[in-house]
Parts: structure tokens; C-alpha cells; sequence
């Protein structure tokens, strides 16, 4: 690139006032989107009676609440199903950033792809295939072990493993889930390690692996911690796993309670879980602040010298096959297992474990019936509808977003910053009761968009702009401001700065965002969940009440065809970034 992307540059100043009113407003738009569904949520949390007809003002929402034994034992549910989950994430995702990245592990490059596949596979669909792996009677390995067991003449009626046993399968499930978000952040910083550090240690006297847990460990501490932070943000919010295995097993957890709460309950308790939304958003947004400043403190422990730098390989020796098959089994269980199971069971009447006997009975008859579905065809465009929709406005609000933080430097910007970040930790279900309660009441309710696909874009774009405005701020950060100020210069207006010098020069960052939003929209659950009608379902809640009508097949044979299209979206994307890429002027 040119000196385009040398710097950050100074303050943009446009001749007039009424220059701004357009980032202003967008600006406003952006905070009220956020601001106004969850003070909506607070506020009705004091009131009784439901979101179409409020009553008085009480606290007996949080009487209610507080005073019930089981609240507590769903928030304490929730901390053991987070905590550890974000333990087995973390601790996995460590292992293989070292491995893919400072030891010579057979196919390294080929393992360092292979953990980004897990993404593709929604997390409702993860929870359903391993039903079919773990069910008690017809789950694939309970079957397979039951079978070899016979060949000892040991005899098991039923399991051993039951996936709906309890807190246990979640948090295994949950840990398995989350380790490639964990791994994408940790993986940099192994990369970057200045090896001048673990050399001296090496000089001292020390053994490779007091090295590793003396100086390189210490030296990843802060980057480990900000993962970790994220990791449990995540699992906090976690609604799918939950819901298909801990909602059977009466095990609940925040997310899934809410649910419960607002949607199998007659009738719906919105009080109990407004009281219990408000309480956890102050969680929340402590926890945001906190990744925060942990990330705000990283650099204080950077590992890269500037120079030219090349992390020394660990030779594994005779452990490197011991240390690649693991990688085998972790890639197994985390999307081969998974994927075979979901094919499988899409091909044939009812679930049961392959065999021989069983080829004939495969057909492509749920397949059939899903392209024959007016509902589900009807579903697929509203979901392509909304991908594009929340994809589009969240990175227009990002950049807007950015670029009055970076380029104008106004005051409070710091603070406009973190709070485009807090809905990170926001579950969606909770967004998902707020936008209940802001659009079913005057004035809101008078623009008719409840139960609208566009209700849904607008609490897609809530939760996915904490990424949105993350990656806007930093490719603007590269971009050099002379090239806007030459443009105001010459009298361009605002937006024909943005349009025509900005967003050219940001169009991969923004177009690489905007297939990362438009994926996640693609395959979000919890938020369409609640906000969804009849008229206007997408595919992820059709997946979930065909589900839990009790069409195994057909939920397993819409969520192949999910993925397929989440592949071919992706890839295509990616193609699209790298010839951008490529397009740049050197």
C-alpha cells in the first residue's frame, strides 16, 4: 500500500457544522439501539403485569425473583457450566496454538486450518449431533460400546453414556465448542513471541520445559487472560447447548431459564425474567470492562521486538505422533464425529447407529421434504434476508462508529467506544427480552415491528457490534487521515469522503466483517428465538421446532443443508477478500 496506510493522522475538520450532522446522527442511532432496549428492560423489570399490558410500579418482580431458592441455583448452574467450559477451552486452545505454532507436530499447517472448521457447524446443530452420539438407547457410541461389550459377555441394557445426564455433557460439550474462538485469539500471540527471552533462559542453564512454564507462559499471561475473559463471556450467554440437553434433564441455566420462562410458561413470566435480566446486565458490563482493561494493558507485556524475529521450533522427537494423534481425537470429536453423525441421521426414517443392515434403508427422502416445505423455503429467504440486513448495518454503524472515535478524537470517546463493546456480554436471549418490551409499547409499538424480520436485524445488529466496531478501529487506525483531509480540502461533504476515499481503502476489513456478521446471522438462534412470528420464521428456529416436534430426521437434514450454504458463504467470501486484497494499489 501507499503512505495511504502509514499512520493515524490528526483531526479531520470539515468547513461547517452541519458537516457532522450525518456521523451525528448515525452516531446517536448506534447508542439509542443499544441504550434504549436495555433501559426499556430495566424499567419494566419494576412493573407487572406483561409488555402489552404493564401494570403499577412494585418490586415484586424481584421479590419474586430473589426470594426463590431456585434463582439462585440457576445463577450458580450458569458460574459452574461457564467456569469450566471456558477452563476446558482455554486449556485446549493453548496446547494447540503451542503446537501449531512452536513445535515441528506433523502437518502443523494442515491442523492449524483444521481448527477453524468447528465454526462452520451452528451450535444447535452441535447439541443435536451429539444427541445422535450419546443418546441412551440409539446413540451411535453407546451402541458401538454396547457391541463390543457383548463380544466380552459384558451386557449394557442401556448407555453407559446418557448426553441428557446432567451438568457434565454441557460443560464437555460447551468446552469443546468454544475452543476455536479461544484459539484465534491466543494463536497471535504465540506467533510473536520474542525468542530472545526463552533463549537467555536456555543460556542460564535452563531445561525446554522450565523455560516454557517460567518464561513463555508468563510472557502469554495477559493474552491467556484476555481469552479467558472473552471465553466465559461467551459460555455465560451460551443458549443452544443448554437448551437441547440441559432443558430434557430439567438442568437450567440463565439463558435456558429465560427461555423457559418467557416461552413455556402459561403464562409467560416477563417479569421474573425481566428482574433476573436486569441483575445479570450489571454482571455484564462489569465483565466487559474488565476485558477491557485487561486488553488495554497487554501491551505493557509485548513480546515482539520490532526486529526481525523468528520463534525458535521445539523438536518433539518421539512424541510428535502421540501429540498428533490427540489433535486426531480433538478434530473428531469436535466436528468429524459431529458431521458424520448429523449426514447419517439425515438419511435415514428415524436415528439409529450405521451398519450394513441400515444401507439400504438410506434415502434422500427428508431431503425431499425439506425442499418441498413452502415453510422452510420461506424461512431460508427470510434468513438470507436477515444475514444481508444485520451483515450491512452493523459494519455501515461500526465504521461510522470508528470513524468519529479514531479520526475525531472527540471527547467521551472512549466511553462511546466501550459501550458499542458491551453488548459482548449480553446474552441474547436477554436483548431479545428487551426488544420485547421497547417495541410493544407506545411509541415504539406504533411502527408495527414486532415480529418483523426487520426487529430481528436490529437485535442481530445489537449483538454482533462489539466485533463490528473492534474491526473498523482498527483498519482505520492504518489508514493515513491526509487522504480525507485532501478530500474536505477540495470540498467534499462527509459522506462523499466516506464513499469515495475511506470506504475504498477499508472495503476488505469492512467486507471481510461484514461476511463474518452476515455468517453468525446466518446461524444465531437465541435472539430470532424470541423475536420471530409465524409469518416470518428463519431457518434456525425452524431447526429448533422441528426439533422439538419430534422430526429428528428432518432437523438433521435442514441443518446439513445449513451448513453447506454457511461453507459455500464463507469460501465465497474469502475469495472476495483475497482478490481485493490483491487489487490494492503496492
Amino acid at each position: 500500500m501507499t503512505s495511504a496506510l502509514s499512520g493515524r493522522g490528526s483531526k479531520i475538520n470539515f468547513r461547517g457544522r452541519w458537516q457532522y450532522l450525518p456521523p451525528s446522527i448515525i452516531v446517536l442511532f448506534t447508542l439509542a439501539l443499544i441504550l434504549v432496549p436495555l433501559a426499556a428492560l430495566v424499567y419494566f423489570s419494576f412493573r407487572s403485569g406483561t409488555p402489552w399490558e404493564p401494570g403499577e410500579l412494585t418490586l415484586d418482580n424481584y421479590i419474586n425473583a430473589y426470594t426463590d431458592p431456585q434463582t439462585y441455583s440457576i445463577f450458580f448452574n450458569t458460574a459452574v457450566l461457564a467456569t469450566f467450559s471456558t477452563a476446558i477451552s482455554i486449556c485446549v486452545a493453548v496446547f494447540f496454538a503451542y503446537l501449531t505454532e512452536r513445535t515441528d507436530l506433523p502437518f502443523r499447517n494442515l491442523a492449524w486450518g483444521l481448527m477453524l472448521i468447528p465454526m462452520a457447524m451452528p451450535g444447535l446443530l452441535f447439541a443435536v449431533s451429539w444427541t445422535f452420539l450419546l443418546s441412551p438407547q440409539i446413540g451411535i457410541f453407546n451402541v458401538w460400546i454396547r457391541e463390543i461389550s457383548s463380544w466380552f459377555g459384558l451386557i449394557i441394557s442401556t448407555g453407559p453414556f446418557n448426553i441428557y445426564g446432567g451438568m457434565g455433557y454441557m460443560i464437555f460439550l460447551e468446552g469443546l465448542r468454544g475452543v476455536t474462538t479461544a484459539f484465534l485469539i491466543i494463536v497471535g500471540g504465540v506467533r510473536a513471541m520474542d525468542p530472545s527471552l526463552e533463549e537467555a533462559a536456555r543460556a542460564s542453564g535452563a531445561s525446554n520445559l522450565t523455560t516454557q512454564f517460567r518464561v513463555t507462559f508468563p510472557l502469554l499471561a495477559p493474552i491467556i487472560l484476555a481469552a479467558t475473559i472473552y471465553s466465559f463471556m461467551t459460555h455465560l450467554e451460551s443458549l443452544e447447548i443448554p437448551i437441547i440437553i440441559g432443558l430434557p434433564a430439567k438442568v437450567f441455566v440463565f439463558p435456558s431459564y429465560i427461555f423457559f420462562t418467557t416461552q413455556r410458561y402459561t403464562p409467560p413470566e416477563y417479569g421474573l425474567s425481566s428482574a433476573l435480566s436486569a441483575a445479570f446486565l450489571i454482571l455484564s458490563i462489569l465483565l466487559v470492562f474488565w476485558y477491557r482493561r485487561v486488553v488495554g494493558q497487554s501491551g505493557r507485556h509485548a513480546t515482539v521486538t520490532g526486529k526481525g524475529y523468528r520463534p525458535r521450533i521445539i523438536y518433539l522427537g518421539k512424541w510428535r505422533s502421540f501429540f498428533f494423534s490427540i489433535f486426531v481425537i480433538y478434530f473428531l470429536l469436535s466436528i468429524g464425529a459431529p458431521a458424520v453423525s448429523l449426514i447419517w441421521s439425515s438419511l435415514l426414517p428415524i436415528p439409529m447407529a450405521p451398519s450394513l443392515e441400515l444401507i439400504e434403508d438410506l434415502s434422500f427422502q427428508h431431503y425431499i421434504e425439506v425442499f418441498n416445505d413452502p415453510d422452510i423455503l420461506d424461512a431460508s429467504w427470510n434468513t438470507i434476508l436477515v444475514a444481508v440486513g444485520a451483515g450491512t448495518l452493523t459494519m455501515v454503524l461500526s465504521l461510522t462508529m470508528a470513524w468519529v472515535i479514531v479520526r475525531n478524537k472527540v471527547k467521551g470517546g472512549g466511553i462511546l467506544d466501550g459501550i458499542a463493546f458491551v453488548p459482548q456480554a449480553i446474552p441474547g436471549i436477554v436483548i431479545g427480552v428487551a426488544f420485547i418490551y421497547l417495541f410493544s409499547q407506545p411509541p415504539m409499538s406504533h411502527l408495527n415491528l414486532f415480529g418483523t424480520l426487520t426487529i430481528i436485524v436490529l437485535g442481530l445488529t445489537v449483538s454482533y457490534l462489539a466485533f463490528g466496531s473492534r474491526t473498523m478501529n482498527g483498519a482505520l487506525s492504518q489508514i493515513h487521515v491526509e487522504l480525507e483531509e485532501a478530500g474536505t480540502t477540495s470540498g467534499a461533504k462527509w459522506r462523499t469522503v466516506m464513499r469515495k476515499i475511506v470506504l475504498p481503502l477499508m472495503l476488505p476489513a469492512f467486507i471481510s466483517g461484514w461476511i463474518w456478521v452476515a455468517t453468525h446471522a446466518l446461524r444465531n438462534f437465541s435472539i430470532p428465538l424470541l423475536l420471530t412470528s409465524h409469518e416470518n420464521k428463519v431457518i434456525s428456529v425452524i431447526m429448533w421446532h422441528s426439533w422439538d416436534d419430534g422430526y429428528p430426521g428432518q432437523t438433521a437434514a435442514i441443518g446439513v443443508c445449513l451448513i453447506i450454504g454457511l461453507g459455500v458463504f464463507a469460501i465465497g467470501g474469502r475469495w472476495l477478500v483475497v482478490k481485493l486484497n490483491r487489487q490494492e494499489p503496492g
